[in-house]
Order: structure tokens, then sequence, then C-alpha cells
């Protein structure tokens, strides 16, 4: 089995090896080896985080079960469980690592009744070189630095990666604040890549303006306006290019951390992403020409389906957007000392809308919170803190159906005047996973994390590199099994298993392969199963891999059992 791009690191070419030895009893009509069954639980509980604010944007407290109501599709679900997440109960639960949390709001004491289990917090602050000015990252990171102090505490555990052209992780997954930091300080050292749209758009601008004078000194166009309105589509497809890298760069680190169990919160510091590229210069371009025609240019790079398939996949993991625009305050015609005219004050609005519109519905269709006009975050990241800590958590049970689904939630508040006024904010998506989705997620986090779960006891090993073609290297990879982790069928005369291998790779700068899966039989003589039970089965691989160090993640899912086991392994091609 091959797959191959160009911009992936590697192509996984999956063959199945001899059983390293035959195998014995005679047929039963019970199943023979194997782990334990998992079995497929019936009963789905879906756990929604609810964060609860009054009209001063404070956190509400002390609410009970009786004032929320929840709803799946339309249908109002009795909410069976409850849980009061709060500081307190955050403190209880950590006391023993004498971990400081921050002081957060006054509230009263939690019973011990409504306390749920305090999961860990993964958190990772991706800071979008591409897109964002040097100076505005270097002004808002000094503020996350001060909230990455604060906050790590309990079970919150903090990754640091960047974008720019490509993804790279400056910070794994630490409890270490210090080392959040330092990865966030190496950040000052690099240039941002939205100066030099800036400076293009400004051009632009300028054109534009000085094409204004002419009609209104000479009463007609010059022999420009073609060649202005072909800078603005360059203008326009190259920005939506670039969109394009980066949401797909945004989809990698949700499914990073897939398959983690706990809360998730992708921190996104940027100035902002275009919803239509090009949007401020359609607008400017027509004010003058007096043509209407152009901002029929609006739908065909209208970029919406993009985020919308962003949050849908970060909806399906369970993580959260928290967006930053470290743009700041926008204010005026959108004028800089470079600029020779002043900008349309509409189509700079518009423009400057069009970039945080992005942030908020990355946010708002997660469960998150943007952070956007000001130039002083840290009260917007005092609200982050405030949602790691302190929150409601409701839950419902579903019928499970064993597939990939997607359920949509509402919550109210209960119809009483106490209520009324206060803001609810939650996630309003929750999706259903086939426990095959499930391991497929665990396979993409652990080329990341490690995930320390192989009741099977596989084992990964690899040979020496062989040159291949155009700069790249075959690497043998064998993947082994023990016979006797793997439940085998009784079948005429042979015992016969089922398992699913998948294979995905990531090299240090943060290309990633697709998730290579395929099936296998398992086939061995009922006669000679007693000798070969001890002995390992064994499938080959060849990767077919680009120059540098890699990090390979094997899982093998038996279909009988339902069981799976993961393992990962380092390798360099020289």
């Amino acid at each position: 089995m091959r797959a191959q791009r160009p911009v992936l690191p590697l192509a996984l070419f999956l063959m199945l090896a001899i059983p390293a030895i035959a195998e014995s009893p005679a047929p039963t009509p019970a199943p023979v080896g194997g782990l334990s069954f998992k079995h497929e639980v019936g009963v789905t509980v879906v756990n929604v985080d609810v964060f609860v604010h009054d009209k001063d944007d404070k956190p509400v407290t002390g609410l009970s079960k009786d004032d929320f109501r929840i709803f799946q599709s339309g249908v109002e679900r009795p909410i069976s469980h409850f849980a009061v997440m709060s500081e307190k109960v955050f403190r209880s639960q950590v006391e023993a690592d004498q971990a400081p949390i921050p002081d957060l709001v006054p509230e009263p004491e939690v019973p011990e009744e409504l306390r749920a289990e305090v999961k860990p917090t993964y958190m990772i602050i991706y800071v979008d070189n591409e897109n964002i000015r040097p100076l505005d990252r270097n002004r808002v990171l000094r503020n996350v630095r001060t909230f990455v102090t604060d906050t790590m505490a309990g079970p919150v555990q903090m990754m640091v990666v960047s974008y720019q052209r490509s993804f790279k992780v400056l910070q794994p997954f630490t409890t270490d604040a210090k080392a959040v930091n330092d990865a966030l300080r190496s950040l000052g050292k690099n240039t941002g890549g939205r100066s030099e749209r800036d400076s293009s758009r400004r051009d632009i601008v300028n054109r534009i303006r000085r094409e204004e004078d002419n009609l209104r000194n000479r009463g007609s166009h010059s022999y420009t306006r073609e060649s202005i309105l072909q800078d603005i589509l360059s203008f326009a497809d190259e920005e939506a290019n670039n969109l394009s890298f980066t949401v797909n760069s945004l989809r990698g680190a949700v499914s990073m951390v897939a398959g983690l169990d706990g809360r998730k919160v992708v921190v996104y510091v940027s100035d902002g992403l275009p919803m239509v590229p090009g949007l401020g210069l359609f607008y400017e371009y027509s004010n003058i020409v007096q043509d209407t025609s152009i901002l029929s240019l609006r739908s065909r790079y209208d970029r919406s389906r993009l985020f919308d398939s962003l949050v849908s996949a970060a909806n399906g993991q369970n993580v959260s957007f928290y967006t930053i625009d470290a743009a700041g305050l926008q204010v005026g015609g959108g004028m800089s000392a470079e600029d020779r005219y002043a900008g349309d004050v509409m189509a700079t609005a518009m423009e400057t809308n069009n970039y945080q519109d992005s942030l908020r519905f990355m946010a708002d269709a997660t469960g998150g919170l943007s952070i956007t006009n000001t130039n002083n975050i840290s009260g917007g990241l005092d609200r982050v803190r405030e949602d790691l800590f302190t929150y409601y958590s409701l839950g419902y049970t579903v019928a499970a159906t064993g597939a990939d689904k997607v359920h949509f939630i509402k919550v109210e508040l209960a119809d009483k005047p106490e209520l009324k006024g206060l803001d609810l904010r939650y996630r309003r998506r929750f999706v259903e996973k086939s426990l095959e989705t499930q391991v497929q997620d665990r396979v993409m986090t652990s080329l990341m994390v490690d995930v320390n779960e192989n009741p099977m006891k596989v084992e990964v090993t690899t040979g020496d590199p062989s040159p291949a073609m155009e700069g790249r290297s075959t690497v043998p990879v064998h993947v082994s099994v023990p016979l006797e982790s793997i439940a085998l069928i009784p079948e005429n005369d042979d015992y016969v298993g089922r398992v699913v291998l998948f294979v995905a790779a990531r090299d240090e700068g943060g290309k990633q392969s697709d998730l290579q899966r395929q099936e296998h039989e398992i086939r061995v003589p009922a006669k000679d199963y007693d000798l070969a039970r001890s002995k390992n089965y064994g499938f080959d691989l060849q990767l077919l891999m680009e120059n540098g160090s890699f990090r390979v993640t094997v899982a093998i899912m038996d279909q009988v059992t339902r069981q799976a086991s993961y393992s990962s392994t380092q390798l360099t091609v020289p």
C-alpha cells in the first residue's frame, strides 16, 4: 500500500510478513488467545462545560442543576451528571502536589457530591508568526508570559508552537512555566510575515488614491486602472493561498491533541485572518472608481467554509479556541507614517472586521473566547484563566450508535427571574466517535505526546535506510506482537484472527504523513497453535522518507476483542 504527496515527509508501504512460526489446540467454539474483551459501551455520557457570566462579565457561581436545561438536536435531555468546577475544587484535588492555584473569584463552598473529577488541561499556545507583525507579537507575548506564570498549576500543561511557513513545536507539553516562557521569548528573534503583505496592500491603496487624484484633476481615469485591479486580484490570491496553509496548520495542531483525555485548549495569537481575502481593497477600489462590479468577487474569495471545517475538526476533538488579536485597538482610517494617502474609513473598518470576524468565529463556535480591539489583553487573559478553573459540568446520556455522529447541543437557563440577563457560553456540538476513530486519534496524538497504552506488547524495530528516489530513502520497519495477544476464532482446521494496523509518522519540522490503515488476517493451523502461541507474529513496512529525524507510531487493533495497542519509535534518515 502506498500513499505519497509531495508535502508529506513519507509514504508508507505495508506488507504482511510470514508469521514468525506456525501454530495448535483442537478447534473450540470460543476464541483462543487474545486479551479480555473491550466492551462497547451502550450508553454514552455527553459532558458539556458551561461558562456563566453576569452583565459585568463576572463568573456566576452557586447555580444548581435545576437552573439549567440542555437539548440535543432540539430534544430536551434530563441532566444526569452535574458538577460545579471551581478554584476550591481544583485546589483540594492538587493539594498533595502543593501546586499554586491562583485565587480567581469569591465563591461558596462546593458540596462534595457536586465535585467532578479534575481532568488534565492541555493548552497549546500557538503563535502565528506568518500572520503577525513583530511589534504586535512582542507586546502581546509579554502579557502571555505573565499569564503562563499565573496559570501553570494543578492539572494544566502547556505547549508552545509557532507557524511561519511551517509548523514547529518549540516546547512540548510541560508543567514548567519557565520552559514555556523561554520558548515564548525565543520568538522575539523571528520576523513576522504580516509586515510584507501590509506593505503590498499599502502600495495598492496609494495607487488607488493616486487614481482618485486623476479623476478629480483630469475628469477621467488613467490607463493604470486595469493594472490596479490585477494587483488587487493578485493580492487576494496570495492571501487566500496563505490562509489555506495557515488553516491546515491549525487543523494539525487540533489533531495533535485528538487522542488526549481531558480539556483541550488552543490559545491562538495573530493579527487576525481574512474571512474574505482582499475584501478591504475591493471596497477601496469600488469607492474610487464608482464601480460596484468588483464587489461580486466577495463570494469568490469568501473562505467561511474553510473556517467551518476548522471549527468542525476542533469540535470533533473537543478543542476550544481562545483567540488573541495582537493588532490591538484599531482606530481612524488606517493611515501610517508610510502612507502618502489615507485609506477610505469605511473600507478600513471592513478590513479590520474581516480579520477579526474569523477570530471571533473560531472562539464562539468552539466554546472559547476572543480577545479583540484592546491594546491591553491582560483582562482578556484573566477571563481565559477563569475558564480553566471556574465552570459548570453538565452531563446527559445518549444511546451509543458505535458510529461517528455529530450531535447539536443547546443549553438554556431555567425561566427564573434571578437568572435573567446571564450569559452562557459552551460548545455547541458533540461528536460521538467509533472505537476505530478513537484509535486513529490516539495514533496521531502519539506522534507528539507519549501514549503509554500497549497491553498487546507491540514492538517496533527499524532497519538501515536504503537510497530510493528523488532524495528519499526507504526504511524497513518491523512490527511484531505476541500471537497469544491476538484472539483467534476456530474456522475449519485453522484459527483465524483479524487485526487492523495503523501507521503514521512526523518529522521534526512538523510535516506529518497521512494515517495509513490496513486490515490483516492471521491464519494459524489449529494443530500448531500450542507451539506458536508463545511466538511473535510480524508485519513488515517500507517507509519512503526524506532526510531527517522522524517519530513513527504504529497501532494494532484486534477486531475480535476490540483491544488496541500503541508503540512509537524514533528513526533518522541520514
